[in-house]
């Protein structure tokens, strides 16, 4: 399948990781049957302030045929509008598919051309990638998140059987496919999301909309997680910027999907500072309830 892959990156004081996902695309385009294609274009959008390391990183990228933009100047915008500023760059090179990729993201698996498979399901589509764990032959299953729509608890879906009506299953966020005209109907990512959350809101307006979301499972994608915000599953590492902004992102979800439900995701939230406070974090409990706060007065 033809056309112009998109690849959009948001970096925030992670120059190092999307340097090293950067060759794992320009490799992934010069080995193996897909060294005539895709063509691909990538706009990296500074969060930071890493213009020269990252301006690097593109001209090694423009030198190996990938056309790359550097946004930046913009100060920290968040995931969802830095992600949009890409898009935009994008659309008006022509990408047909946009792929967001997170800068802990390696592309380890399978065909870039792969990516455009997603147009397979119609010119309004989203696709998940294959999941690949550190250090594991690619081979795993589809790469996806799932929220609990009652307590805005995320997790990863069974491997087996139905996840519930209650839950959400949705493409996840570090490694999500959307088609031009998707990405369009949609507006992209909604900004009222500043970190946390974006994935499911985009997949629950997606359905509302009649957007199928379709499995790419010859491309696999690994994913390190939580490198530059700290969210690591583990309480006791976690940042206190995690803690903040999933609270704040989770009572923003809440109240723009299931406003008779956000009293019992605030209470889940009370529940978890509680489990921080115990977990000897009483820094992470205080960002749980301001972020909570935060997001019921957004």
């Amino acid at each position: 399948m033809s056309g112009l892959l998109g690849i959009s990156i948001v970096n925030y004081r992670s120059a190092g990781d999307t340097g090293c996902l950067i060759r794992s695309i320009v490799t992934g385009l010069a080995t193996g049957p897909q060294a005539t294609g895709p063509r691909v274009a990538i706009a990296i959008v500074d969060n930071s302030d890493q213009v020269a390391e990252l301006s690097e990183i593109a001209g090694y990228a423009e030198r190996a045929g990938v056309p790359v933009r550097v946004i930046a100047g913009h100060g920290n915008v968040g995931y969802a509008a830095g992600n949009n500023l890409a898009a935009t760059w994008l659309l008006a090179e022509g990408a047909e598919v946009i792929w967001v990729l997170n800068p802990d993201t390696r592309i380890v698996g399978g065909r870039l051309a792969s990516a455009l498979d997603v147009l397979r399901a119609g010119d309004r589509a989203i696709g998940a990638t294959a999941s690949a764990a550190p250090g594991v032959a690619p081979g795993g299953g589809p790469d996806l998140g799932m929220v609990d729509l009652w307590t805005g608890q995320s997790g990863r879906p069974p491997a087996a059987g139905a996840a519930g009506s209650h839950k959400l299953v949705y493409a996840a966020g570090h490694s999500l496919l959307v088609t031009r005209r998707a990405w369009q109907d949609l507006g992209g990512f909604s900004e009222d999301f500043f970190l946390f959350y974006e994935e499911a809101d985009i997949a629950l307006r997606a359905a509302r909309l009649g957007i199928p979301t379709r499995v790419v499972p010859d491309l696999a994608v690994q994913h390190t997680g939580g490198v530059a915000t700290g969210a690591t599953a583990d309480m006791a590492a976690k940042s206190t910027t995690t803690y903040f902004h999933a609270s704040r992102s989770c009572m923003v979800f809440f109240r723009k999907h299931y406003r008779h439900r956000v009293p019992f995701a605030a209470a889940a939230r009370l529940g978890y500072a509680a489990k921080a406070l115990l977990a000897r974090r009483p820094d992470a409990a205080t960002a749980v309830i301001r972020g909570t706060v935060a997001g019921l007065r957004a």
